[in-house]
């Protein structure tokens, strides 16, 4: 449909538009509402950098990330996201290590030298609590921070649309919300007014509309819907199957309990009878000693009956 947009969720389209140099100001109003900053302490202050992660082994295969970004001379790493996986969580922390490593130049000993590494995960899927944003650092057992020089944040874009952030990230919300628009009118209305200068807006929906009139773009959109789709489809058969399967367990679980407890019921049944029968014998016994006139006494050290109970025979 002519509504219709590629949203900036899909990576190819959105790694494609942030890491032209050409689109730099759109790179710099983003880095404007995510620090809510004056566009101006930001503008001409960043630079795109080679996404090709260095090799540091032989067996290191060449890895390449979404987006790396120089704001004065601190390193940001962006990272789009789509489904929670703990295996893609790892392989981004590695990621931001590579890029924090690798601030220090060949031959350079100075470790101080380092500067800051923030590693931004958006995230198209429910990952925080109850923020739109949680900040991570490295911390010892009792909470305190080790260093803020390497930091990662989990974006929820989920989050923008349940109003779960504050005054200060409203600039931040609406661009999540502009990542996730899925229509024309929807992506010009979260651009709105205040967000980015007017060149710069009209430039970030041209640039959506070209690539979603690319026919070799579309295609690759319409691969990645149908298998995310086949990928949903099976993630909730998987959900179901076990949710069936614990139902049933519960089930025959109780099942055996009562078979249990039945089994149960039997043996202690058996084994009271027993006790039942033992007693009468003892009972019937004492009676027949008392018929013989033989000693109260006597008969309780045989039959093991207290003498008060062999009396109330008599």
């Amino acid at each position: 449909m002519k509504k219709n947009i590629i949203p900036l969720t899909f990576d190819y389209v959105f790694t494609s538009i942030f890491n032209n140099p050409n689109n730099i100001d759109i790179v710099e109003s983003f880095l404007s509402a995510y620090f809510n900053e004056d566009i101006n302490s930001i503008k001409g202050k960043v630079k795109i950098n080679n996404r090709d992660l260095i090799k540091l082994n032989k067996k290191d295969s060449r890895k390449q990330v979404d987006l790396v970004l120089d704001l004065k001379g601190e390193k940001i790493n962006i990272e789009l996201n789509n489904d929670l996986s703990k295996g893609k969580e790892n392989r981004n922390i590695v990621y931001a290590s590579k890029i924090h490593g690798s601030q220090l130049k060949e031959g350079e000993k100075n470790y101080n030298n380092i500067l800051k590494t923030i590693q931004i995960n958006l995230n198209n899927f429910t990952s925080n609590k109850n923020k739109l944003k949680e900040t991570y650092y490295l911390r010892n057992e009792e909470g305190e921070i080790l260093t803020k020089k390497f930091q990662i944040d989990y974006i929820d874009l989920e989050k923008a649309d349940k109003n779960l952030y504050n005054e200060n990230e409203s600039k931040l919300a609406r661009w999540c919300r502009a990542i996730k628009s899925k229509t024309r009118e929807d992506l010009k209305k979260e651009l709105g007014e205040g967000l980015m200068g007017k060149e710069t807006k009209e430039k970030l929906v041209e640039e959506v509309e070209k690539y979603t009139d690319d026919e070799d773009v579309y295609v690759l959109y319409s691969n990645y819907t149908r298998e995310e789709l086949e990928r949903n489809t099976i993630i909730e058969e998987a959900r179901i199957a076990k949710e069936k399967a614990r139902i049933e367990g519960r089930k025959e679980g109780k099942e055996e309990g009562r078979k249990e407890g039945r089994k149960e019921g039997r043996k202690e049944g058996r084994k009271e009878g027993k006790e039942e029968g033992k007693k009468e014998e003892k009972i019937q016994i004492a009676k027949n000693m008392l018929d013989a006139n033989m000693d109260v006494t006597i008969i309780s050290n045989i039959t093991g009956l207290p003498v008060t109970e062999i009396n109330s025979l008599r």
